[in-house]
């Protein structure tokens, strides 16, 4: 079990001893410190997971200007969320905290239980910021990969031919965009299978060209300087098995050479090794590239691209199969409040709603990172649309969410008229609202209070 890290920053010692016991007694490592000089210090000096920050300081009680500028300091740095809590609670002053990178805030005097959930809601929504960036990826099984759902007719279509190829040894080439499963079907593939050994599964993206020989065919003690002792390659772990290579349209020509020899040959030789092995392993690969265009560059061998597509599969992106939508949201929904051990939330219509007309560049991955978030971000039990943090083009907010001309009048008229109309459609929820418009939380709120608009 991971322990996280809390740093306290706060000019008074007893709110700092009161943190420190509410979390060292949840099982939290605590740091402290008694102004933003030291918590600069902390932040460089130690692997901290979450800043709990004052606003306020000896110097200024009421502005927060202390602590909006130490958020300042640490935007485009690598700096851990920051909660700002203040005795002196404002909109205005949790707005500009939050404008500037604070995740959350809470107001002194803070109720345990709430600040607690908090802290953990964004720890959690940390981890899943790192899973989601491209090194981890490599590192970390997406849940979109945990299982699969054949819903939607194409995804039916897909299973069939699979159940129709899996117990064969034929070499099948995944084709489809990131995040729409590919790894999960390899698996799946190698499951209907009748073979006994491992799946193993190999980025070749991510190995650099010098060491490929050796991650795919191993090497002998003292190959070269830093064989210490023997390895053994993927195709050896993958024996009787099925080895699975991704991203394959990164490969150099190279290594394309050296791949296509052990396909045709089913032969292979570790570094500084004259012994021959036999490669018994069944080939899955997978690719998001455009070979066609790759092939006719030079950049990828004619020969090895059909000794690899016996059987090509296409792996439909989630934007084409609009049915598998709710059933993946509430698989995810399940999984992640079962992982962050919460009640499951219930995904509204208007949600759901403006999920069916999002493009999904991410696909899958994309939409169990956006679960996980509105799971741990919801706060009355239900997924609305401000939980989801869509990103939309302008022609996808324009396509979800039209807006009725206006006649001709004043920008500020413009503005108000528009505001109180987003807020009548979306039942005065606030974070809805600003969705509808396209703008920022913190934009409706500063608008909200300029025309002094009551959201209750």
């Amino acid at each position: 079990m991971t322990i996280h890290t809390v740093l306290i920053v706060d000019d008074k010692a007893d709110v700092r001893l009161s943190l420190k016991f509410l979390f060292k007694n949840n099982g939290f490592t605590v740091l402290e410190a008694s102004d933003l000089a030291k918590a600069h210090l902390q932040i460089q000096g130690n692997s901290i997971d979450l800043v709990l920050l004052d606003m306020n300081y000896e110097f200024d009680t009421t502005s927060g200007d202390e602590g909006l500028k130490f958020l300042k300091q640490m935007q485009g740095v690598s700096a851990p969320p920051i909660i700002a809590m203040t005795a002196w609670s404002s909109i205005n002053l949790a707005v500009e905290a939050m404008r500037f990178g604070a995740k959350d805030f809470f107001a002194k005097p803070w109720d345990n239980h709430a600040v607690l959930m908090m802290a953990k809601k964004h720890l959690a929504l940390a981890d899943i910021e790192r899973v989601s960036t491209p090194i981890n990826r490599a590192k970390v099984q997406s849940s979109s990969s945990a299982s699969l759902l054949w819903h939607s007719p194409a995804m039916q279509q897909l299973k069939r031919q699979i159940d129709r190829i899996a117990k064969t040894d034929a070499t099948v080439f995944l084709r489809g965009e990131n995040g729409t499963g590919k790894t999960c079907i390899a698996q799946y593939i190698h499951q209907q299978s009748l073979r006994s050994g491992a799946f193993v599964g190999v980025n070749v993206a991510a190995i650099p060209e010098n060491l490929f020989e050796s991650e795919l065919f191993g090497h002998k003690k003292g190959a070269f300087t830093d064989a210490k002792q023997d390895r053994e390659g993927r195709f050896t772990t993958a024996a009787a098995g099925t080895l699975f290579l991704d991203e394959i349209g990164t490969l150099t020509l190279g290594q394309q050479a050296k791949l296509l020899r052990v396909l045709e040959s089913h032969e292979f030789e570790r570094i500084g090794d004259n012994h021959t092995h036999i490669a018994d392993c069944r080939i899955l690969c997978a690719s998001n590239a455009d070979f066609e265009q790759l092939i006719a560059s030079a950049e990828f061998r004619t020969d090895l691209y059909f000794r690899l597509n016996t059987i090509e599969l296409e792996i439909p992106p989630l934007r084409e199969r609009i049915e598998d939508i709710t059933v993946l949201a509430e698989h995810f929904i399940a999984l992640h409040s079962k992982k962050y051990q919460l009640n499951p939330p219930t995904l509204t219509p208007a949600a759901l709603a403006v999920m069916q007309t999002y493009s999904w560049p991410g696909n899958i991955r994309e939409l169990s990172h956006m679960m996980a978030r509105a799971v741990l971000m919801t706060e009355n039990g239900n997924i609305g649309p401000s939980d989801l943090s869509l990103k939309r083009s302008h022609n996808e907010v324009e396509q979800a969410n039209p807006i009725p001309a206006l006649s001709l009048m004043t920008l500020e008229e413009a503005e108000l008229k528009l505001l109180k109309m987003a807020m009548a459609k979306c039942n005065n929820q606030v974070e809805d609202a600003a969705l509808l418009l396209g703008i920022s939380k913190s934009a409706i709120y500063r608008r909200l209070e300029k025309f002094n608009i009551k959201t209750k």
